[in-house]
């Protein structure tokens, strides 16, 4: 029997528990979940924007670690688990006055399996390391934690 998946079943909701910096920016945790024998990326259909596709993410939570959290919203959003194997930056976003609002922190998630269900069935599609840096093109922040993932420095197939 397998240990997957190691969270509950229904996704967190709420940001009373959300975690903000000094600087009073959301902290937001994430992973590119890779499947490495194939050589691709999972993203996720944004909860926002039907056409637009990326990396799953959320709110870090004050009970949990960052890689808890990355791997706990990656899970959530886009039905896998796995191994995080690596820090791939982080980043900060800014409001239309300069203000910090959203502090990024991803991590790369090798996957281990690949769930039928899970809690909030966000549509989910595999890409390759091209074809994600084109879909990611309207979120720069994901397409440069994609340039620091294990797949950036792979020959292209």
């Amino acid at each position: 029997m397998s240990s997957f998946p190691p969270f509950a079943s229904e996704a967190r909701t709420g940001r009373e528990n959300q975690t903000y910096d000094d600087q009073y920016a959301r902290q937001v945790a994430g992973c590119l979940p890779i499947d490495v024998k194939n050589q691709r990326i999972l993203l996720v259909q944004s909860s926002k924007h039907d056409h637009i596709w990326v990396m799953p993410k959320g709110g870090w939570e004050n009970d949990e670690t960052v890689e808890q959290a990355a791997a706990r919203e990656t899970y959530e959003e886009a039905g896998v688990c796995g191994d995080i194997v690596g820090f791939i930056g982080d980043y900060m976003d800014y409001d239309k006055f300069d203000r910090p609002k959203t502090h990024f922190w991803f991590y790369e998630m090798h996957i281990k399996e690949i769930l039928d269900t899970w809690p909030e069935m966000r549509q989910r599609r595999w890409f390759t390391f091209d074809e994600a840096m084109h879909v990611l093109r309207f979120k720069p922040i994901m397409q440069r934690a994609l340039q620091r993932s294990s797949l950036a420095s792979l020959p292209s197939v």
